[in-house]
């Protein structure tokens, strides 16, 4: 299950303005993946803008990994932007989903997780 939110704004504009709340609530930026760009690196003419965001909250991150290390594999969080025919969307997958398939003891952190997320998400539009 994902999670979807429409934007006016371009897709470097979206990326940017969630860099810019990430701070607000302990979390930071690791990576941003540009898919087209690497596909073109490789000859692959791929046109659709597209940006993920790899972000993370140290401190719920050492909570999470502390109680079960495998939940590394889900980590970190990702938040898309993309351009969907001309509209701005900004995806983010169901972190519940992904942690509850994993270890159901997690989900209520992992909820609280989504939900600051979505806030991050709503600040930056």
């Amino acid at each position: 299950m994902k999670q979807t939110f429409e934007t006016n704004k371009s897709v470097d504009q979206a990326v940017e303005d969630i860099q810019k709340v990430l701070p607000n609530y302990g979390f930071g930026l690791q990576h941003i993946h540009n898919p087209p760009e690497k596909m073109r690196e490789k000859g692959i003419d791929f046109k659709t803008e597209c940006k993920i965001l790899d972000i993370c909250s140290p401190i719920i991150a050492n909570e999470i990994l502390s109680y079960d290390i495998s939940l590394s594999c889900i980590m970190p969080c990702k938040i898309s932007v993309y351009d969907d025919k001309g509209q701005t969307t900004i995806a983010l997958n169901s972190i519940v989903q992904l942690v509850d398939d994993l270890n159901p003891d997690l989900t209520d952190s992992a909820q609280a997780v989504q939900e600051t997320i979505v806030n991050i998400i709503n600040d930056s539009l």
